[in-house]
Order: structure tokens, then C-alpha cells, then sequence
């Protein structure tokens, strides 16, 4: 039973929020980048927790997948748009075609990822934007903050992914590497976002 079912919303968002880790921010703005430049109508959003970054697709279809029911009924009273609970570690079911698909924050916790990104060839038709979270200074799963003691369950299932292996795996179902750039963030740590291309017969 992961950890990130016992675990409030309000204490992830907090922490994610602050200026001290930066994640939150960073996933904004990759979510708005990506949808200037891609437009995407239907949109794919792996471990949506509540929805971060959402407001940059008011015009698209969105699907949301997340573990946590709680953190889904949140996502929709936010956003309107459709949110199921389900468990990426046993796939992911077939909802269709995706211009553009995400996951940040997701993939560390994923313990079969070959067969998740399996799943999301079958139904991204377009790009695929993945955010691993990445480290140069052996810096803990958690950043340091007011909220790390109640989210050191959730990090003790963390762990740091290898970026080209997740590259290779990518390729070995049909995810063509389009983009790769490193996202500063604080406490000694940094996202590696990579965009994938993709395109279904």
C-alpha cells in the first residue's frame, strides 16, 4: 500500500509550493510551455494529485490518473474535467488517443516502467513530456521544510531514475527524443524534462 494514500493534499501542495523546492512552480510552467507550443485537444495527465498547471488548458479534454481518490476529488471540484483513480503500477487502461501526455513526479514511483511506457504507446499520438527529478549533490527524496517529516513516508518509496535509461526505454517503444533540457531548482536538486515524439499508425 503506497504511502501517498495517507498523505494530505494540502501537505504535498505546501511543500511543493514553496520557494525552497520549487517543484511546483517548475510543473507550471512546463505544463504552459508545452500547451503554446504543442495545443494540444486531449491531455493526458499522469499523477495529476490536484491538477497543478491546468489552467494553462482551458480548450483541451483532459484526463487525470492519480492513486489518492482524495486528491482526485479535489482535482475535479478545481477543474471539471475528468479524474480516475487508478494504479500506474498495474498499467494504464486504455482511455483513448493523446496529443500530449505528462508525468512529473510519477515515474520515480513506478516499479514496472517499461511496461507504463508500453501502455503510453499505445495511446500517445503526438508528444509525451516527462519531468524525472534529478540530483548532483546527493541531496535527500525530500527537500528540507516544515512539511518534510510527514512526507518522509512517501520519500522512502522514491528513487532517483536513471535519465538515459528512461531515454532508451523510451525508444524501445517507439518515443523519439525531441527535447531535453535541465530545470534549476532549490535545495541542490534539478528536473530533467524530455519531450518525446510519438506518432501512432
Amino acid at each position: 500500500m503506497s504511502a501517498w494514500l495517507e498523505t494530505e493534499l494540502e501537505t504535498y501542495e505546501r511543500h511543493v509550493e514553496l520557494e525552497t523546492v520549487g517543484q511546483a512552480a517548475a510543473i507550471r510552467t512546463a505544463i504552459r510551455t508545452a500547451a503554446m507550443q504543442l495545443e494540444p485537444k486531449r491531455f493526458l495527465y499522469l499523477g495529476c494529485a490536484g491538477g497543478n498547471g491546468l489552467e494553462a488548458l482551458p480548450q483541451a479534454r483532459v484526463v487525470g490518473i492519480d492513486l489518492n481518490e482524495k486528491y482526485l476529488a479535489v482535482a475535479r471540484e478545481r477543474w471539471g474535467q475528468e479524474f480516475l483513480r487508478h494504479d500506474l503500477n498495474q498499467g494504464l487502461p486504455y482511455l483513448g488517443r493523446f496529443d500530449l501526455a505528462f508525468g512529473a513526479l510519477l515515474f520515480e514511483y513506478i516499479d514496472n516502467l517499461s511496461g507504463l511506457i508500453e501502455d503510453l504507446s499505445n495511446c500517445v499520438d503526438g508528444h509525451l513530456l516527462v519531468m524525472l527529478l534529478a540530483t548532483r549533490e546527493n541531496a535527500p527524496a525530500v527537500a528540507e521544510s516544515l512539511y518534510r517529516k510527514l512526507l518522509e513516508p512517501v520519500g522512502r518509496e522514491f528513487r532517483y531514475l536513471s535519465v538515459e535509461r528512461f531515454i532508451e526505454t523510451a525508444a524501445e517503444f517507439g518515443f523519439l527524443l525531441e527535447a531535453r533540457e535541465e530545470v534549476s531548482l532549490p535545495a541542490g536538486k534539478h528536473f530533467v524534462s524530455i519531450l518525446f515524439k510519438r506518432q501512432l499508425a
